[in-house]
């Protein structure tokens, strides 16, 4: 196999990697956001509006970099 080819194949290993990744880190982001509106409905907000905030903050980051790794995949 030449180069360029194992270069093609390392590197759509790694975008394929880094969607993998962000499956996981959504299916974990649902009980954070899930724990902060808990907590916010039940009166602690000062500790359930931070924890809501990471969990937008962690979606946006994966929903991004997982739009990115697809559309690398597809060119």
């Amino acid at each position: 196999m030449n180069n360029n080819k194992k270069q093609i194949v390392h590197e759509r290993n790694r975008q394929i990697a880094i969607i993998r990744r962000n499956r996981l880190l959504l299916k974990a982001n649902i009980p954070i956001l899930g724990i902060g509106l808990a907590l916010s409905y039940f009166g602690y907000s000062n500790i359930g509006e931070p924890l809501i905030w990471l969990g937008i903050i962690i979606f946006f980051y994966a929903a991004g970099s997982s739009f990115m790794a697809k559309r690398n995949l597809k060119m």
